[in-house]
């Protein structure tokens, strides 16, 4: 019964986030001119968004990190995560609009939207740590024990 406390009660929590943060960006959208034609179109359109942005955002958070400690870039908080963190939401609405036929949403209304998360996004990103800079001596190490685990 303790275990079964320990894995409900913290997903309780996260699905009462999850629900609440999907009421805020559907009322954000709603202002902003999505439309639907059905509840059911409606809940399938968040459920998808939902499932689609998870591991998008997962990577797209960690892509400018990567690069940083490689050298590529010289910050993980420059254009680049807010372009990433601007354009995955316009992508994910335009392409669920395109294929939710019952939902329906300006490019307007979706740049809108992607915008205020990507700035929302950036704010919340600028407290986290700069990713330390790995120096070429540490990539070649890191490249021969893949490449002695690989055979």
């Amino acid at each position: 019964m303790n275990k079964m406390k320990r894995i409900i009660i913290p997903l309780v929590i996260v699905l009462i986030i999850l629900v609440g943060l999907t009421l805020l960006e559907f009322l954000v959208l709603h202002l902003l001119g999505l439309q639907y034609k059905s509840v059911s179109a409606l809940v399938l359109f968040f459920i998808l968004y939902l499932l689609l942005e998870i591991p998008l955002t997962l990577i797209t958070d960690a892509l400018p990190k990567a690069l940083k400690s490689v050298g590529i870039i010289k910050s993980s908080k420059g254009w680049l995560p807010l372009i990433l963190d601007t354009g995955l939401p316009f992508i994910l609405i335009l392409l669920l609009d395109a294929l939710i036929s019952d939902i329906t949403i300006t490019w307007q209304g979706a740049i809108i939207f992607s915008l205020i998360t990507g700035i929302i996004s950036r704010k919340i990103k600028q407290s986290e740590k700069e990713p330390p800079v790995l120096d070429s001596n540490e990539i070649e190490k890191m490249r021969s024990e893949i490449d002695s685990n690989e055979k």
